[in-house]
């Protein structure tokens, strides 16, 4: 599923329970990503510890997300990273779904 109809932003599912740190959600044109927190990298990894992002069936070059700001950052920061055109196209319905009331346009 892309979006909701609060606005352009994916809808994150957990895989496993809220605990298993790993979530999905599919982009406007279908692809599957998946986000997960790596908390200590393997030696010769070159991203920091925090979120990382990449589609489901391409999991060997994730992209960093973020380290800080906890798990709802995470997932609204990857969230814009997937659907960038469709929050680009609805920025009001991307800042409602975020909870950023009174947001207006510039």
């Amino acid at each position: 599923m892309t979006g909701t109809p609060r606005g352009p932003l994916p809808q994150w599912n957990p895989i496993g329970d809220y605990g298993s740190g790993i979530y999905e959600a599919a982009d406007p044109h279908g692809t599957v990503w998946q986000l997960w927190r790596v908390e200590q990298p393997a030696a010769g990894d070159p991203l920091p510890p925090g979120y990382r992002l990449a589609p489901l069936d391409n999991p060997v070059d994730p992209a960093f997300v973020t380290a800080e700001n906890g798990l709802y950052f995470a997932l609204d920061t990857a969230g814009m990273h997937i659907a960038a055109d469709d929050v680009r196209a609805d920025p009001e319905g991307a800042a409602r779904q975020m909870g950023l009331d009174g947001w207006e346009r510039p």
